[in-house]
């Protein structure tokens, strides 16, 4: 049941920092490049796999084993682009319900590469979870923005289907090693990309310093605090995939963070228009608690096919 207690953290950790991701591009970048964010997120991770293999016992793993843990942070890394570049025009509640279609790439991988069956139950929930994102495309009304929504969907998708490679490789490659030596070579591998990618893009390192230059201390402790919590959302939801079953620990967290994102949602943007951002139209919010409930049922019969 360890698992079920992570995916619970993970979730309410991942509502969270999906607001102040907006917060962060919306107010901010103010929406000019918030994939800059790399220049900080960089050294935060190779700081933290430095300090975790200080404190923390380490093993020797062969380095096929090394490179796949490394790979998985690359690829985590580079989906954050795509994601980033979605939040201009997605808001919190409408993302976190594109985050469902993860189990899809989850038991796809498992029938092409480790020989899993897929049960006619879980068609039937990876059916009905796949609906969802199009009621949100359909709810816009005008062409213009639906077609923003289109494009941001494709974008999220794209996101989705890197983070879940990531997940996959870390799943198969880390279940025989001790966790901690996965995590430190994971923030090892997309902290080095982080910085590659900053190295090779100049005008995110301009931009960075323009952002932290204007009010250093609110835009770094609001920076800062983002980065703490979604490394430690990385740290339950990567142990998560390897004590449970990996596309259910996947479709149960994004859809428990589905539900407490619709919430806050609403809350913040009502109190706190710039932190919750959220488009509060009758038909939208209508459409996301629509795609809410599909999501959730899907999770039910996908977890119920599991024997979960």
């Amino acid at each position: 049941m360890l698992w079920l207690i992570l995916c619970i953290i993970t979730a309410g950790i991942y509502s969270i920092t999906a607001f102040l991701d907006n917060y962060i591009t919306d107010v901010i970048f103010k929406n000019k490049k918030p994939q800059a964010l790399k220049v900080f997120n960089g050294a935060t991770y190779l700081v933290f796999a430095l300090l975790t293999a200080v404190f923390f016992n380490i093993d020797e793993v062969p380095l096929l084993n090394i490179g796949l843990f490394m790979l998985s942070g690359v690829l985590a890394s580079v989906s954050s682009i795509p994601y980033y570049i979605a939040l201009k025009n997605e808001e919190a509640t409408g993302a976190a319900i594109f985050y469902q279609i993860q189990p899809l790439f989850y038991l796809l991988a498992g029938a092409l590469f480790f020989h899993e069956a897929i049960t006619l139950p879980q068609v039937i929930a990876l059916i009905i979870i796949m609906i969802a994102p199009a009621i949100i495309i359909l709810s816009r009304q005008h062409k213009k923005s639906r077609q923003m929504q289109i494009r941001a969907g494709a974008l999220l998708v794209l996101y989705v289907f890197l983070l879940a490679l990531s997940g996959i490789i870390s799943t198969h490659a880390g279940n025989e090693n001790n966790y901690t030596t996965f995590f430190v070579y994971f923030l090892l591998g997309r902290g080095l990309s982080d910085v590659t990618l900053s190295l090779a893009n100049p005008s995110w390192r301009k931009r960075f310093k323009e952002v932290t230059a204007k009010k250093p201390l609110q835009s770094l402790g609001v920076i800062a605090l983002n980065q703490l919590l979604c490394i430690a959302a990385e740290f339950t939801s990567r142990l998560a995939l390897i004590l449970g079953v990996a596309a259910v620990v996947s479709a149960l967290t994004n859809s428990l963070e589905l539900i407490l994102t619709f919430l806050l949602g609403i809350i913040l943007t009502k109190r706190w228009p710039k932190f919750g951002r959220e488009h509060l139209h009758r038909h939208i919010v209508i459409a996301h608690l629509i795609g809410t409930v599909l999501c959730v049922t899907g999770i039910i019969i996908l977890q119920i096919a599991e024997g979960v």
